[in-house]
């Protein structure tokens, strides 16, 4: 092979691997977008405007409202870390009577499932305060309660609990029945890392195909001003 051939071969190789260096890199798409794209548009399209971290609502209201203090960020989605890093200013003072809260719940709820000799539910929770309501889904038409309603948390690979609610629950409950409680001012906060349970003694869970709690909001909306909105699941609010 002369040195022509050999140059030729080189030559083709080369544009070969750099085609497909560039093909896996996505670099022309990423140019594309750096040209076409705003960094805030970007930056949703990575982290959601308004889902998951929300970035890009944050760096919304930033540039709306002019931030002059480092407003509270409160994220109810809790696969995901703190998204305050977006908009906080090591410059400023934090002001905790305006708040920014993303991914907020139209109600909050949580459904427990039989578990060995409790109930759990596989949802986390954020910012809960005290129970509104209860309902169990009955395989019988009705059943009589007379013992304490127990909700703790616990982490994986621990025995430890940190019981959150413990009061007597006596009751003739009905299949589905609505059940009123008073509001309890106590926090119902849990983590990916942290797992609910909900326990009430001599209870023939055998009968019970579920049991389904509704959870007051810590911050409810009727009760703050709303400053901005989106999509009714962020808002900025003081």
């Amino acid at each position: 092979m002369n040195k022509k051939i050999k140059k030729d071969v080189c030559v083709l190789l080369i544009s070969f691997l750099t085609l497909i260096f560039i093909y896996n890199q996505n670099l022309f798409r990423k140019a594309y977008n750096i040209a076409n794209f705003t960094y805030e548009n970007r930056i949703s399209k990575a982290s959601g405007f308004c889902s998951k971290d929300s970035v890009g609502y944050l760096i919304y209201l930033k540039k709306k409202f002019n931030f002059n203090f480092n407003p509270a960020v409160y994220n109810y989605e809790d696969s995901v870390p703190s998204s305050n890093w977006a908009i906080y200013d090591n410059n400023l003072k934090d002001d905790l009577n305006h708040k920014i809260l993303l991914n907020y719940p139209a109600k909050i709820q949580l459904e427990f499932y039989p578990y060995k000799n409790n109930f759990y539910t596989k949802r986390t929770l954020k910012y809960g305060e005290g129970i509104s309501e209860i309902y169990f889904d009955l395989k019988v038409p009705s059943m009589s309660i007379d013992s304490n309603l127990v909700i703790y948390t616990k982490s994986f690979g621990t025995n430890k609990k940190e019981i959150i609610y413990n009061k007597p629950f006596n009751e003739l409950v009905k299949n589905h029945q609505r059940i009123k409680f008073p509001h309890n001012m106590f926090k119902i906060n849990s983590s990916i890392y942290k797992t609910i349970f909900l326990d009430i003694a001599n209870l023939q869970k055998n009968k019970i195909n579920s049991i389904k709690i509704i959870v007051k909001n810590q911050f409810d909306l009727n009760e703050l001003e709303i400053l901005d909105s989106y999509n009714e699941q962020c808002y900025y609010v003081k």
